[in-house]
């Protein structure tokens, strides 16, 4: 049976639409209590863990960029995961749950570098997997996915060929222009490509006088030095050091500034402030190579033809830094094993960076090195922010830069004249913040003679009390609000005393425990009982018989438990024969890379399952156990079938060392690769097959 987990558990199911079609297995998002028990292994302070999503629920061994699109037609949010393997595509739930949608595999070959940038609601994708192009994805697509569709394979619009590959994007919306950076083309400098029509970008022009950019922050400029105004700006991590581009005419790209900095070994990223007027730059390798804890550049951009070192912020944690975004006066970077970090600035006073929270997934991982937080999105009409771990999956938290206590709302009668409710609640607010603050409510309507605005001049807490009507379905929420930037918190949570009432999308009786909505009495979409695994189902409620179906219909965290569910074997090379080595997964319908048939004796050749037909290239392809004068290769030791025994083939044998069954490098016809083949191999190693 499949791993319990408790309600949004990672569960399988698929669903006939109208009648029974091909069900596809369908692993959901990792759920609260998935969540729960990975963020009390993490440690953390100011940031609370909202939910997690397992690398392996998306199909992958690692993860590494992520990106984000909010759909403004539907103000639905979508991660878009960058995998080893792909692009995974992640619905975001209600509550800030990620739902796993599928995947837009890799162009050619797996690769840990994956890069994913929006623009004008199409998905850009490069990566250092070889040949791999630029993928072109338009999003919108994905507004006619639903959770009963399952899991599926989603692919490019248009794949652009060259540059062959890239380490990283930039865009600028307002240019309507898409950059590659660390390319194959321009000496690793910026590539510029006119996506006027989002669909099928064209080269426009590159730079590659400065030589390598690892990374770059593209904008309109319109900040303090007005010399510069209206210009399109590429500010690049170079090398060593900052340059600053103006890239207006992508055909003549000229360098307005540059700066280094000290102690410089390998310029990585640099994100410039919302103001314009600073920026801040991370060098990946000085804290191995020269010690010390997390180091921040920030650079004063008042003239950009001469940038300067403002500040060096030095974290307590000896940590590799890796990315950088901000949203307002705060400033989120992903370090690796120092997780998530969330820093204010206080520009242009000094010091103009300071730490004010963190999560780290790998409390038990610590020092300069590649394990851990890779990059992040913020989602600031929500309050989360979204990142990746490289080794397990996506984390949705919620820094608390502010935050909410001692909710009280005064109860309603249900059947009588609705009456104002009394609402009381305290709000906390971190050093950090441009102060004042301005406090507002939304989704309640406020009595004439309420409070409904309240100003913090600084940090600590105020006492909210306001007299509104509570909207019904409707979830209320405080924002809070500086120069620079706008959080909103839920004030319908778990901790608040208020008459209860949970969205009830699918009108089974039970509630979405992850949105809360204000209610008095019976009110029309809402449950009193937040107890609803699926709420997109109206098959799966607590209640509900467990079918042979592939959901988990008593939302017991299993799925068609004590049923007459059928074994399925992983089928990784996709030849229709499952590897029985590997534990199958009990379930009644058909699982994504998974077959009934077990036999596989290499789950990774797909030339290579019972009853296959013989090459001659010396494995062993029907599986029997021994490799037959069909099956033998005419030209010992040419393994990779050039006509060479070359150091490729060497390198083939090497790997196969100790295989005893499926093995690929066998020159003896036994179907195992050992001191003997390798003997037989070096004896003809070098010489031509005639």
């Amino acid at each position: 049976m499949l791993h319990s987990f408790n309600r949004l558990a990672l569960s399988l199911f698929g669903k006939s639409l109208p009648t029974w079609h091909l069900a596809i297995a369908f692993l959901c998002v990792a759920h609260a209590q998935e969540a729960r028990a990975q963020g009390e292994a993490a440690i953390h302070q100011q940031i609370d863990s909202v939910a997690f999503l397992s690398a392996s629920s998306m199909f992958a061994e690692h993860v590494n960029d992520i990106g984000l699109w909010l759909d403004e037609e539907t103000l639905e949010s979508y991660l878009l995961v960058g995998c080893d393997n792909g692009t995974a595509f992640v619905k975001m739930l209600p509550g800030g749950q990620p739902m796993y949608m599928g995947k837009l595999p890799t162009t050619t070959v797996v690769s840990l570098w994956r890069d994913i940038k929006v623009l004008n609601d199409h998905a850009y994708v490069v990566s250092e997997a070889p040949a791999h192009g630029m993928q072109v994805f338009d999003l919108t697509a994905l507004r006619d996915w639903h959770p009963l569709d399952g899991v599926q394979d989603w692919v490019p619009d248009a794949v652009i060929s060259a540059p062959g590959s890239a380490h990283n994007l930039a865009v600028l919306p307002e240019a309507d222009m898409v950059i590659q950076l660390g390319s194959n083309s321009f000496g690793g400098g910026a590539v510029l490509f006119d996506a006027s029509d989002p669909g099928a970008p064209f080269l426009a022009g590159g730079s590659s006088e400065q030589g390598y950019f690892h990374d770059a922050h593209a904008l309109r400029y319109e900040g303090p030095d007005e010399e510069h105004h209206g210009k399109d700006l590429l500010f690049a991590a170079a090398g060593s050091r900052l340059s600053i581009l103006d890239i207006s005419d992508p055909s003549d790209v000229l360098l307005i500034g540059e700066s280094d900095y000290p102690q410089s070994v390998y310029t990585h990223q640099v994100w410039v402030s919302e103001s314009q007027d600073h920026a801040f730059l991370g060098d990946e390798l000085d804290e191995s190579q020269l010690g010390g804890g997390t180091k921040t550049i920030v650079f004063d951009l008042t003239d950009l033809d001469a940038p300067f070192v403002h500040e060096i912020h030095e974290s307590e944690l000896e940590a590799t830094d890796h990315n950088q975004y901000g949203h307002g006066e705060w400033l989120f970077q992903s370090n690796y094993s120092a997780g998530l970090r969330m820093l204010s600035s206080a520009w242009p006073e000094l010091p103009v960076l300071s730490e004010r929270g963190h999560f780290d997934p790998l409390p038990d991982v610590e020092g300069a090195g590649f394990q851990g937080a890779w990059s992040h999105v913020i989602l600031a009409d929500q309050g989360l922010v979204a990142f990746t771990s490289i080794n397990q999956g996506v984390w949705v938290v919620r820094p608390k830069m502010a935050w909410l206590q001692n909710i009280a709302i005064s109860s309603c009668e249900a059947g009588t004249v609705p009456s104002p409710n009394n609402w009381s609640m305290t709000v906390h607010a971190l050093d950090g913040w441009d102060f004042p603050l301005e406090v507002t409510v939304e989704g309640v309507a406020f009595l004439p003679e309420s409070p409904s605005t309240w100003v913090m001049e600084e940090s600590g807490s105020t006492l909210l009390y306001f007299q509104a009507y509570g909207l019904p379905g409707v979830q209320a929420k405080v924002h809070v609000t500086s120069a620079q930037s706008s959080w909103p918190i839920p004030i319908l949570t778990s901790e608040a005393l208020w008459p209860a009432h949970y969205a009830d999308e699918d009108g089974d009786g039970y509630g979405n425990p992850n949105l809360p909505v204000w209610g008095c009495g019976d009110v029309p979409g809402t449950s009193a009982l937040p107890l609803d695994c699926q709420d997109w189902n109206a098959q799966t409620y607590p209640t509900a018989l467990e079918l042979c179906d592939g959901w988990d219909n008593d939302c017991d965290g299993e799925a068609d438990e004590e049923t007459a569910a059928l074994p399925w074997y992983i089928d990784g090379d996709g030849d229709g024969f499952g590897d029985g080595a590997h534990p199958a997964v009990t379930s009644c319908v058909p699982l994504v890379n998974r077959v009934l048939v077990s036999g596989d004796c290499n789950d990774n050749e797909a030339t290579m399952y019972p009853g296959a037909m013989a090459l001659q290239n010396g494995t062993d392809n029907n599986c029997d156990g021994v490799i037959s004068e069909e099956e033998l290769n005419p030209c010992l030791g040419d393994f990779d079938l050039d006509g060479l025994r070359s150091t490729s083939d060497m390198l083939e044998i090497l790997s196969a060392m100790g295989c005893q069954v499926g093995c690929t490098a066998s020159t003896n016809g036994d179907d195992s690769v050992g001191i003997a083949d390798l003997l037989s191999f070096l004896s003809v190693f070098g010489l031509p097959c005639s």
